[in-house]
């Protein structure tokens, strides 16, 4: 009677870590979501980034990401923090809510990989790669990319479906979910870093041999010497701010994207045994963590672009400077009211 009453109070406090973890961690994810997305569509649509085809993917990325904290998000929290779960409705909403979400959330890294493609377009010394990089080539790969990760997620709709006796929307248990889970690390989890790393070693080799063809130019051009070692020290910054920008990139998106991938590979590969309700809790609040940590860098990628790019940030304070107009116009007019009187 006391191992019973033991193993009930520990089930209680594993359920009951899962539904505070999702309520803290959603509310915070659609908070930062919602106020850092508005603020990265409002910078990337000013005339000075506008212009520049890589701002597109960024802005389509954002886009994203923004349905994710507020579509994604909301969803998860509902489902595991309030138990009012959507996808088990019927097999129409599980087959469509699932493809949407697995959809909206890969979108966001791929945006990302392709900018990342388009800075090494930029940056190349032929003329013909540079071509690529245009506002109408932007246009028309965001628009094929979408459509290459649906039908990336085609099986989604055709494997998930609600089990007999349950009210949950997992994927049918065997080998279909050891495929689900090896398919989602490879284009959720692992692609779009692989992508990002690659192109982006490229464009930093593309900027280092630029350098090496501008230095000795500007030396005849000028017709005196110039300090090599001051030069090397402004390529070398440079080069360690785009090193820099790149990994965290590629890291953070590795991170938070691989763990859901894990999960899926544990639960299939796991021999079938019948487990206990303190196991079954177990699981179910790895689930739930991986699930919504796999959807924060998506949520976030607004404090990512702040604390890598200086012009991110100026573009920023002057929309704060904007702001503060008003605030400033009234203060000085009651600052004046104040010395008249």
């Amino acid at each position: 009677m006391s191992s019973s009453n033991t193993s009930t109070a520990e089930v209680d406090a594993v359920v009951y870590s899962k539904i505070m973890f999702t309520k803290c961690w959603s509310f915070l994810l659609i908070c930062l979501g919602i106020i850092g997305h508005a603020l990265s569509i409002y910078v990337f649509t000013r005339p000075k980034l506008w212009a520049n085809p890589c701002t597109r993917y960024f802005l389509a990325s954002t886009i994203c990401g923004a349905f994710v904290a507020c579509v994604n998000t909301p969803l998860r929290l509902l489902q595991s923090g309030y138990n009012i779960d959507l996808f088990g409705y019927s097999n129409v909403t599980c087959k469509l809510l699932t493809f949407v979400l697995y959809w909206s959330k890969t979108l966001t890294s791929w945006f990302i990989a392709l900018a990342s493609v388009d800075r090494f377009l930029c940056s190349s010394r032929s003329a013909s790669l540079r071509a690529w990089s245009h506002i109408r080539v932007a246009s028309w790969a965001n628009l094929i990319m979408t459509i290459m990760i649906g039908l990336t997620y085609i099986y989604v709709p055709i494997v998930y479906q609600i089990q007999v006796g349950h009210v949950k929307c997992p994927g049918n248990q065997g080998p279909s979910t050891f495929f689900s889970g090896i398919w989602i690390l490879v284009t959720f989890s692992v692609g779009p870093p692989c992508v990002m790393f690659c192109f982006g070693s490229l464009t930093i080799h593309n900027i280092r041999e630029t350098t090496k063809r501008v230095i000795p130019r500007n030396n005849q051009i000028n017709g005196q010497t110039q300090q090599p070692q001051l030069q090397l020290q402004n390529q070398k910054k440079t080069d360690r701010q785009l090193i820099q920008m790149m990994f965290v990139q590629c890291v953070y998106l590795s991170i938070t994207s691989s763990l859901t991938s894990i999960n899926y590979i544990y639960m299939a590969a796991r021999p079938p045994l019948v487990v206990d309700a303190l196991q079954a809790a177990k699981d179910d609040l790895f689930s739930q963590i991986t699930g919504t940590i796999s959807i924060t860098g998506a949520c976030t990628s607004f404090y990512l672009f702040t604390l890598s790019s200086q012009l991110f940030r100026d573009e920023l304070m002057k929309l704060f400077k904007y702001l503060q107009r008003p605030f400033k116009k009234l203060s000085e007019n009651k600052t004046g009211i104040a010395r008249t009187i």
